[in-house]
């Protein structure tokens, strides 16, 4: 599979799913019947670095998942009691950044006035998205006043959805209902509204060849998610490295390096910083950030840690 569809669900899904959760935009219709998650005995990918008084443990997150899948591993219910404070990604979960980040999209997601999406894209790709996405309960009407990556998000998503997975069974949603009531406290490592910069900073002209490619990925994905799904469930990072970011270098190198690359660098200084400080922390971020030389784990152990995975 092509980077762009990938990078759409495991890397922009916390705020993709979370913008669509918060709102009924798009009326998904049913493309397939899911596959049956309920017999997978999971094992996501954690890994483990300590020194004198800190213990952090990284989890690799998959930000939108089927219901029927049960990851909540024993270790990974433990991991989570024992931390004083849980790390995500950004505030994308909370009834107020909910309201922020539809203000959010309006200013960073809209065309100018008289620029519309089909006026940005080919002949072939509109003639691709009128036929695909009717399929997903879509008018491409209601895509144009979107710029390429905000309309990328929301198409990525209501597939998804419309493939059985749901925002509300994503990782981020499920730890934060694990600790629901209870004191553990809440860091982040950005904004919401820096996540949606890094979505729309990608140049125009990257954004619109990411969205063309986009539409074929998509034709793809029904076929090839049951085999990204498994392999988060199961901590098979090699597979994940190679379907989302191996084909995101190839593809699409500025994307890779403005939202994998930039964005793992800047948050290896506040894993250190947490270090530097004590207690039981537990991060979880996409698991697209953690595999691979420019990979969260990879630095921090060029940063001199040792880290063991769990």
């Amino acid at each position: 599979m092509s980077a762009h569809s990938l990078l759409r669900r495991a890397v922009s899904g916390t705020l993709g799913a979370a913008l669509l959760a918060g709102s009924a935009l798009f009326a998904s219709s049913a493309l397939a019947q899911p596959p049956d998650y309920s017999t997978l005995e999971a094992d996501p990918a954690i890994w483990h670095l300590s020194d004198a008084d800190s213990d952090v443990y990284i989890f690799g997150t998959f930000h939108i998942l089927p219901a029927s899948l049960d990851w909540r591993t024993d270790e990974v219910e433990a991991l989570l009691a024992s931390a004083d404070t849980l790390y995500l990604e950004a505030d994308v979960h909370s009834p107020e950044s909910q309201g922020q980040m539809q203000q959010l999209v309006m200013q960073y997601g809209l065309n100018p006035p008289g620029v519309t999406l089909s006026s940005l894209l080919s002949d072939e790709a509109n003639a691709a998205l009128a036929e695909f996405a009717p399929t997903l309960g879509v008018a491409p009407a209601m895509l144009e006043p979107m710029r390429p990556w905000l309309a990328q998000v929301m198409l990525a998503v209501t597939q998804m959805q419309a493939l059985g997975l749901d925002p509300t069974a994503g990782a981020e949603s499920g730890l934060l209902a694990l600790i629901a009531g209870g004191d553990t406290q809440l860091g982040y490592f950005e904004t919401a509204e820096e996540q949606i910069r890094f979505l729309a900073g990608v140049p125009d002209d990257v954004q619109v060849r990411a969205f063309d490619q986009g539409l074929e990925d998509m034709a793809d994905l029904p076929t090839q998610l049951n085999e990204l799904v498994t392999a988060w469930a199961t901590g098979d990072m090699a597979v994940l490295e190679d379907m989302i970011n191996g084909s995101m270098r190839e593809d699409a190198p500025e994307v890779y390096e403005t939202l994998i690359v930039t964005r793992n660098h800047n948050w290896v200084p506040q894993i250190a910083e947490i270090m530097d400080g004590e207690g039981t922390v537990f991060i979880a971020v996409g698991a697209a950030h953690l595999p691979g030389e420019d990979g969260v784990i990879h630095l921090l152990q060029e940063e001199g840690y040792t880290i063991t995975r769990q």
